[in-house]
């Protein structure tokens, strides 16, 4: 283990022993409080060692703690696990206490406007004008039907998804809590969203989307695995189940089957668990690409603005478009994860099955309609992504000098960009799922330095700095992601470390082997800007090399809209430390096996 290990492994027995101490030595601690505890002590051991499969990044972690040689850092894994990390839940309101007030008008426009722009665009299968008017009503005493009382459930909950939107997006929200509305909503009658019906899958589509962005646990699964099942049981995964039904009716039904259908593939995909249903047993039709009257939303007209003449030239885009979008690309990203994280096959045997998902992508971003700025960003984030989780798997076998490390780095790398400047703008908030794929592409980029350090530029900089802070973002809204903060920042410096090294050791090599630099094919490291990069102001490239660097910079960078982001924006010379670590001579070879 290394000293860092070491020093971990005895601080945490050091609280061991003075959890155990105290617990003996206090008066407080009866013996049925020391019983309650042995029986919670199994329960919180099987759900911290739940199962987390490929595709989660589980995979990746573990073969980064091989190449540092810190065993202790695969405990710290992702930021989605087994346990419960929910926000501070305010106590349920008592009989005497009441439940929590509706929000005035300003308020409630706000939270309908936090929930129909950024919620409703990607999953549309609320009746718009059914809420609006739950919410003209809202001050008014509820009936006592399992109808009136469910629409109060369905109110509430907007409102609380709307709160934790805005808590994300803003720093300024100091109103009534998410939790206190996700309460109140829960004290309604249960008899609908619990049954097995059109209701209860809205109702457990509500409460997911709740947990989404207020827990990393992995009961998401369940939750949303139920939702499926209920689908599965009445029908709605076959075209046939729509024939009988109302136009209007059949298309918020496929709304409703194709948001439970995207909500679960990202959740299974995420934990690296199995679908609910194959692929080839679905055969209903995608919504239509317009708009009706229960979709439609004045806040997200208003939100949209006007179109960019190169669009449409004032065509109307439907609010369904993105989610129309997401569909197509989830469905993708469903065979990828069916062909390529598999269990029965090796994973050199798959490598064929590269070339067809990736001319997939290709074909679909060819044939993307045009879509509203924002939603055009937020798919090329997901289309990235899914470069990425295409790619991952196979780093460790691949040629340091195949192209698709490349591909895997550059897919990353604008993942984290294009995360970044949603957040920056404040378009779009985001659920623990998407934090822990902006986590883990961060962590696919310092991969794919430690095994193509010759990959290193000014934009892979600029795409590990936007990683960087994006997670420091978050970090400041979640406290429970500090850790993966931190633990992301020790990665991007070790992985600094190994570039300035092997680029040391290369520039050595070639000053011995040629008469200068130019003459020098073997040096990876001639594309380092010495003016702008802190590693390269250690190499002492000659001036020969340093022009062909700034001219294969301009041509990397034409393609690159980030990069006229300066790195010492963010990474500051005090700041950006690349300790010389002496853990890193080994050999590739070994990390194939």
């Amino acid at each position: 283990m290394s000293k860092g290990a070491l020093a971990q492994r005895i601080e945490a027995l050091e609280a061991h022993l003075s959890a155990i101490t105290e617990a003996i030595e206090s008066p407080e601690r009866t013996p049925s409080a020391l019983g309650e505890q042995t029986e919670r002590e199994p329960r919180e051991k099987s759900r911290a060692t739940a199962y987390f499969g490929p595709s989660s990044g589980v995979t990746l972690t573990e073969s980064l703690s091989t190449i540092v040689k810190d065993g202790a850092w695969t405990d710290r894994s992702i930021p989605i696990h087994g346990t419960e990390h929910h926000e501070p839940l305010s106590p349920a309101p008592t009989a005497e206490q009441g439940k929590a007030a509706p929000p005035d008008d300003t308020l409630g426009r706000q939270l309908l406007d936090a929930y129909f722009i950024n919620m409703h665009t990607r999953q549309p299968f609320i009746n718009c004008a059914e809420i609006l008017q739950l919410h003209s009503r809202r001050y008014d005493a509820p009936g006592t039907g399992q109808l009136e009382q469910y629409g109060m459930f369905k109110l509430f909950m907007v409102y609380a998804i709307g709160a934790a939107m805005l808590q994300q997006l803003t720093e300024q929200y100091e109103s009534t809590t998410p939790s206190a509305y996700f309460a109140t909503a829960m004290q309604f009658d249960n008899a609908l969203r619990d049954s097995l019906s059109i209701t209860g899958i809205e109702g457990r589509v509500l409460m997911v989307i709740y947990e989404l962005r207020s827990s990393s646990s992995s009961s998401l699964w369940y939750n949303i695995g139920m939702a499926m099942r209920i689908c599965i049981d009445l029908g709605m995964h076959r075209e046939s189940h729509y024939r009988t039904l109302e136009p209007l009716e059949a298309q918020l039904r496929r709304r409703l089957f194709w948001s439970v259908y995207v909500i679960e593939r990202h959740v299974s995909w995420s934990l690296g668990r199995p679908f609910s249903i194959a692929e080839d047993e679905i055969d209903v039709q995608i919504p239509l690409d317009i708009d009706d009257p229960t979709s439609r939303y004045v806040g997200v007209e208003h939100a949209m603005g006007d179109l960019s003449s190169d669009m449409a030239h004032g065509t109307n885009i439907p609010t369904i478009r993105r989610f129309i979008a997401t569909v197509h690309l989830q469905r993708i990203m469903s065979r990828l994860h069916t062909k390529i994280y598999r269990v029965d096959r090796n994973l050199p045997d798959l490598i064929p099955e590269i070339s067809p998902l990736l001319a997939s992508l290709e074909e679909y971003k060819r044939g993307l309609p045009p879509l509203q700025p924002d939603d055009n960003d937020f798919i090329r984030m997901h289309w990235h992504n899914c470069v990425r989780a295409l790619l991952q798997p196979f780093l460790s076998i691949l040629d340091p000098e195949d192209d698709l490390i490349r591909t895997c780095l550059h897919a990353s790398g604008q993942m984290c960009q294009l995360f970044k400047r949603s957040q920056q703008n404040g378009l779009s908030g985001y659920s623990f799922l998407l934090a822990n794929s902006v986590y883990i592409a961060g962590l696919t980029m310092c991969f794919c330095l430690f095994r193509s350090p010759q990959l290193w530029r000014m934009s892979v900089a600029n795409d590990l700095r936007a990683c960087s802070s994006a997670i420091f973002a978050m970090a400041e809204r979640k406290s429970s992601f500090r850790k993966y903060r931190d633990d992301l920042e020790n990665m991007i410096n070790r992985a600094m470390a190994f570039v300035d090294e092997a680029s040391s050791h290369s520039l050595c090599i070639s000053n011995q082997s040629a008469t200068g630099v130019e003459g020098s094919s073997g040096s990876h490291f001639a594309n380092l800007e010495t003016s702008k990069d802190p590693v390269a102001s250690t190499l002492g490239l000659q001036s020969a090399a340093i022009l062909e660097a700034q001219e294969q910079e301009a041509s990397f960078n034409a393609q690159n809209p980030f990069a006229d982001v300066s790195l010492e924006d963010f990474w500051t010379g005090e700041n950006l430390n690349f300790p010389t670590l002496d853990v890193f001579g080994f050999g590739w070879d070994s990390l194939g096996s």
